[in-house]
């Protein structure tokens, strides 16, 4: 874990349970694309908890909080 990831804050935006994929939220939630799709400012920074099973925003915060592992970037 990098200094910047042990930093973060215990928000949905770094939390294990957040899913990042829209396409993944496309599936999930019957009737989105009506709103315009996973891609659009329908749902703009909000992603799909995958615990609690709701919307969520990267400062959002719970008390199920997991911190991410941290990404393999070069």
């Amino acid at each position: 874990m990098s200094a910047c990831d042990a930093a973060s804050p215990a928000t949905c935006a770094s939390c294990v349970h957040r899913a990042d994929d829209r396409a993944l939220l496309e599936r999930r939630i019957a009737g989105l694309a009506s709103f315009g799709s996973a891609y659009g400012a329908s749902v703009g920074e909000s992603r799909l908890c995958l615990l609690h099973d709701v919307l969520v925003m990267p400062r959002d915060r719970c008390a199920s909080f997991e911190r991410r592992a941290a990404s393999a970037h070069p």
